[in-house]
């Protein structure tokens, strides 16, 4: 068996570039000098948070935020490899509006169901494009976030915005290359608040289904609405095959992109616990599997606020393998409850705090991230 210590490095992390900029609530973003505000300073506030880790080298890239065209993309790779990155997944941004052209204010009626025809062409052409600049950075796995829907019962035809969305996605899915993948990310609500399209992981996973055999479920755990069961539902996805990758989040009623485990510590921690579960059953491979982190820093540090998610992660990761899973299977199978519950409580009490710095001591990184990234520029802000 693995010690704690080898399986963290086995913790496959991805950040969102989006991350390294200034988050914001549906009122105001408070800006500050030293906030990165180019894709150079984003990158270069990611290498610096990846020096003082050893994780999240793979950076999540959004276009037209980080590139328009193949010029600048061939520059983000450049950056990339200058700063020891790698491209993680790829968003097509299809939701933002854009001045001239289809993809503009009327977005607000939806992209790949759209009432105006030019606007659903002008969707899926978008995303085809941005693979190529997917690809110029290295990337091989798009991710797609519809956030059409209504706002009035009697705005759009419900069948027919899902028809619509999904003849998209199979045209869309059709410029996938055999080494390439497609996850479809989704929300409860927000922007829409009446109905959105893709409001929950049954209807993601019906879509996937429909439209690639490549296709996959992006699973954010800030999206789920209160009661719903993350356990659950990973397990469920993990049966089904549709789990493509999970986006760590906390939040407060399905709102906000806060660090993961800042809420609820102990839901990470399950989340850990099943997984480790789960893969003995052979349902997956933990180290074959990537973790997105994409807090949004509305105040403070921005990069020491995606560093508060890493160090969470790990934190629950690594208490998570302190459960022995065969004596859990026995308190399970007897059932002993309460002696179940309090061998799960023990580890999720146990500071794993030294492991996680043995971890970092043994591959040469500094053993407190947050004092080395105070020593250098990708604190600022």
């Amino acid at each position: 068996m693995k010690t704690v210590i080898e399986r963290l490095g086995e913790l496959n992390l991805q950040v969102r570039s989006t991350s390294f900029s200034r988050g914001s609530s549906g009122f105001a973003c408070y800006r500050m000098d030293g906030d990165p505000s180019t894709v150079e300073e984003r990158l270069r506030a990611a290498g610096a948070l990846a020096a003082a880790t050893g994780r999240c080298r793979r950076v999540a890239l959004t276009s037209p935020l980080d590139m328009k065209n193949e010029e600048e993309a061939a520059r983000v790779a450049g950056l990339l490899s200058e700063l020891s990155l790698e491209a993680g997944s790829f968003y097509p941004d299809i939701y933002t509006p854009r001045k001239g052209g289809a993809l503009g204010p009327r977005l607000m009626y939806g992209s790949l169901s759209s009432p105006f025809t030019d606007v659903r062409v002008g969707s899926i052409s978008y995303v085809t494009r941005s693979m190529d600049l997917m690809r110029a950075v290295g990337s091989r796995q798009a991710v797609l976030w519809i956030h059409d829907g209504i706002d009035t019962p009697g705005e759009k035809n419900l069948t027919d915005m899902l028809n619509r969305i999904l003849n998209g996605l199979r045209q869309i899915g059709i410029s996938l290359h055999k080494s390439e993948n497609m996850l479809l990310d989704w929300r409860p609500f927000d922007p829409s608040f009446c109905s959105m399209a893709v409001s929950d992981w049954g209807t993601a996973a019906w879509l996937c289904r429909e439209t690639d055999p490549s296709c996959r479920v992006l699973l954010d755990t800030a999206s789920l609405l209160p009661g719903a069961s993350l356990d659950s539902i990973v397990v469920a996805m993990l049966h089904q095959k549709i789990l493509g990758m999970v986006r760590l989040s906390d939040s407060r009623l399905s709102q906000g992109s806060l660090p993961a485990g800042v809420i609820d510590p102990a839901a990470l921690f399950r989340f850990f616990v099943n997984l480790l579960q789960a893969e003995k059953a052979g349902l997956c491979s933990i180290p074959e599997m990537v973790f997105e982190l994409a807090p949004s820093a509305r105040t403070g540090s921005i990069v020491e606020t995606v560093l508060l998610a890493v160090e969470n992660v790990e934190t629950a990761f690594a208490a998570a393998m302190l459960v022995n899973p065969d004596e859990l299977a026995e308190l399970q199978n007897k059932p002993d409850p309460f002696q179940a519950e309090r061998l799960l409580e023990d580890a999720m009490l146990t500071d794993v705090r030294p492991v996680v710095r043995a971890w970092r001591e043994e591959k040469g990184l500094p053993v407190n991230p947050v004092e080395q990234l105070r020593k250098g520029a990708g604190a600022r802000g």
